[in-house]
């Protein structure tokens, strides 16, 4: 049993596990975002090219496609075997109106806003044959100017991804790279439909390492069915023996009402919330055994590693693409499905579906059709969760310094809410009102001190749930 198992309060605990709430990968959350006409989509787009100051930028790039299924999956992807007589036209169709899209940046670019971040999410990016990531990579490089010291990255998979891949990857200037590894047991695998071994896995890292990429990245999710205790410290024990520089642990988010093909899970064999607290403690004492550090609600990094700068600065951010560095940098999604975040004004989200966005690109059409005009309110609480998820506190007064309001006054709702999660162990105030959330109770139901503050949930979500649309907290 963990030591921090025993110095945890399970009735505590059980009282608050279990529901339905928010991951606040943005804030507000996509449920309570609104298809946009014309007209908002343009006053938000012009509203942002001439805002001031001039924000530097990010840009993600989404490839939804992928060669097989896996189960667990919550992303915008459309399975095509790369024998199918749809690959050839749908990709080339593709690569178009993603290159389209980035043209249609360019006014963006041409107001001096360098480019200091690149990612690029699917589905499977390297799915795309090398020539095709290199088109679109020259386009990019057309359109901005990127920063030297530019993070440019990319997720692959290592059941397809070739040691010339990598090296290609290498020479466009790519310096990290994702391995959605998700679990090592075979078992595991197999129910979720991702089969790939500890061997090929450690010598696809060792390709990275070969061809001069600096930064590696392992997804770990835990919770899913037939997964223990025990599968998990040998999956954890496995990613040390590796050395990824960055660890995402995610829990698993369970939701085949929105999720199709989760329905196809052994619910019966999902771990129960004790089981589930377990893993995620273990997770917790054995990398930071390994040497990395804890950053925010779910990720893992070497000392010397960006995520960890980034971190020590605060430029650390929370979106959907998990915590990441580039805080303060307008965020430019092209592809189906993809988001974009401009600071201070929306979120904007394009079409999902790949040949109704590869048909509005064709036509030079908006690619957005839904978002969130960000109003002051929203724009408080962002800064606010940001905060707590990515360093487990609230400091009030640079929320009163950046905002200009009295934070006791203008949450005082919330801290009355807050004095019971105090009273239970959640959350300590200080003297000087700053809230830290506790390790490692509070950390394991971040969920339910970040819902306190969500004003689009109902008052008591943050004890009783949501609804269904959210996956459970733990």
């Amino acid at each position: 049993m963990l030591t921090e198992r025993t110095e945890l309060d399970l009735d505590v605990f059980r009282r608050y596990a279990g529901v339905s709430l928010p991951r606040h990968v943005s804030y507000p959350m996509p449920s309570w975002w609104k298809e946009l006409n014309t007209m908002e989509k343009a006053s938000i787009r012009m509203e942002n090219e001439f805002k001031f100051p001039l924000l530097d930028a990010s840009l993600y790039l989404h490839i939804p496609f992928c060669e097989k299924l896996c189960r667990y999956c919550a992303c915008t992807r459309e399975i095509i075997p790369r024998t199918s007589r749809r690959r050839e036209p749908l990709v080339n169709a593709y690569v178009d109106a993603i290159r389209n899209e980035i043209h249609g940046l360019k006014k963006v670019a041409d107001k001096g806003r360098i480019l200091r971040q690149i990612h690029w999410g699917g589905g499977t990016p390297t799915y795309l044959p090398d020539d095709y990531l290199e088109r679109i990579h020259h386009t990019i490089t057309e359109v901005f100017t990127i920063a030297p010291d530019a993070e440019i990255a990319m997720e692959i998979d290592p059941r397809t991804v070739t040691r010339d891949t990598l090296a290609h990857l290498r020479r466009l200037g790519f310096n990290r790279v994702s391995l959605g590894v998700q679990d090592f047991d075979l078992t595991v695998q197999e129910h979720v439909h991702r089969v790939q071994s500890f061997d090929l896995v450690r010598e696809t890292v060792e390709h990275c390492r070969e061809v001069g990429i600096e930064s590696v990245n392992f997804d770990l999710i835990y919770g899913m069915p037939y997964q223990t205790p025990d599968t998990i410290r040998d999956t954890i024990e496995k990613t040390v023996e590796i050395s990824p520089d960055r660890i995402a642990y995610y829990h698993y988010a369970q939701i085949p009402e929105k999720i199709a093909t989760q329905r196809g899970m052994d619910y019966t064999r999902l771990p129960d919330s004790e089981s589930k607290l377990d893993m995620y403690l273990l997770g917790m004492q054995m990398f930071a055994d390994a040497g990395y550090e804890y950053i925010g609600l779910d990720h893992f990094a070497k000392p010397d590693e960006l995520l960890a700068s980034a971190r020590q600065d605060e430029t650390l951010q929370r979106n959907f693409q998990g915590m990441t560095t580039g805080g303060g940098l307008d965020l430019y999604g092209v592809g189906a499905s993809s988001i974009s975040h401009l600071l201070g004004v929306a979120f904007l989200q394009n079409v999902k579906e790949t040949e109704p966005y590869i048909a509005r690109m064709n036509d030079g059409g908006e690619p957005a059709e839904r978002g969130k005009r960000l109003t002051f309110d929203d724009r408080v609480r962002q800064a606010l969760i940001n905060q707590l998820y990515c360093h487990a506190v609230v400091r009030p007064d640079v929320i009163e310094r950046t905002y200009n309001i009295d934070f006791g006054t203008y949450f005082n709702r919330e801290l009355e809410i807050l004095a019971d999660l105090e009273a239970d162990g959640l959350v300590v105030v200080d003297a000087d009102r700053t809230i830290h959330v506790t390790h490692p109770l509070g950390r394991v139901l971040m969920r339910n001190v970040a819902a306190v503050f969500d004003a689009y949930l109902d008052p008591q979500a943050y004890r009783y749930g949501e609804t269904a649309c959210f996956s459970k907290n733990a």
